[in-house]
């Protein structure tokens, strides 16, 4: 500091160029090394950003496309329904039941079929003023009479049961030996025993099961509706289950099959409304040189 300016100034670049040069390199590289964890910590982020917006994206998607199947399957019952959210909590017997956000108010009465644009849930089990509770096809106790979509085979539908992957599935039982179900067989409500009523899908054939019974056949059933699919709903009332509902899914094809032409008809009415819309609206005017006269 006590040295002319010209000579510090020649003094402290040779110690930098010296002395000092291999800690400058170490401070140039740890600052290099920053940025790149900096920029990579950066686009880290940006990609979890898209990510995270691109699951919300398709959760979205899905729940609009159910929704959409939803509408369509309540514009084709038209009455005798009520709409409810399924809320699925953590405690015991989430598994089997599953609590409904309409009640007694809403006009929902015990023993009324829960489904969706995909097939049967189950049945409302207990009914409150504002809110009720539904067994879904996984419960022990859940029964139904059910059909081949042909009309051939009949047997009773319940859960597989198990602790494994097997609760995920349907069987049914008491096929006469005679009978055979193909693997993609469409099972259906069969209207027996007057709580569901006919033609609600239940679930597809996957394979037959090697049982202990001489006198009847079982086959085990992939369900219709995923368990962990289940959002809105539709609860049927007993009036509407017993006046049927024939021709409202479709008994050729999966269930599958059923909700995209459920909702190609919500879209199809869509763009019915649309068009009547469209016809509504006046004409524009026409151009000056329209009105003119030929010269």
């Amino acid at each position: 500091m006590a040295l002319p300016t010209g000579t510090r100034d020649a003094f402290a670049g040779g110690l930098r160029a010296s002395l000092m040069a291999p800690l400058v390199s170490l401070q140039e590289r740890a600052e290099l090394g920053r940025r790149t964890f900096g920029g990579h910590d950066a686009a880290v982020l940006i990609a979890d950003s898209v990510a995270l917006r691109s699951l919300r994206l398709m959760g979205v998607e899905q729940e609009n496309a159910q929704l959409r199947a939803l509408m369509g399957l309540g514009s084709a019952l038209t009455w005798g329904f009520v709409p409810a959210e399924a809320l699925r909590g953590r405690g015991v017997g989430v598994d089997v039941s599953v609590l409904l956000s309409a009640g007694r108010n809403a006009g929902v009465e015990p023993l009324s079929p829960v489904v969706t644009a995909d097939g049967l849930v189950g049945v409302v089990e207990r009914v409150d003023e504002t809110m009720s509770t539904a067994i879904v096809w996984q419960h022990p106790e859940f029964k139904v009479s059910a059909v081949s979509a042909e009309g051939e085979v009949y047997g009773i539908v319940q859960a597989h049961g198990g602790s494994g992957a097997d609760r995920l599935f349907l069987e049914i039982r008491g096929v006469l030996l005679r009978s055979e179900l193909e693997p993609g067989a469409l099972i259906i409500t069969s209207g027996l025993g007057g709580v569901y009523p006919r033609g609600i899908p239940v679930g597809t054939v996957v394979a037959e099961l090697e049982t202990p019974d001489q006198w009847a056949r079982s086959f085990l059933i992939r369900p219709a509706v995923p368990l962990a699919n289940i959002g809105s709903v539709l609860l049927l009332r007993p009036v509407r289950a017993a006046a049927g509902v024939a021709g409202i899914w479709s008994t050729t094809a999966g269930a599958d099959s059923a909700a995209k032409r459920i909702k190609s008809a919500a879209d199809s009415m869509a763009r019915q409304q649309a068009g009547s819309a469209s016809v509504r609206e006046p004409a524009p005017p026409a151009p000056d040189s329209a009105l003119r006269p030929p010269s």
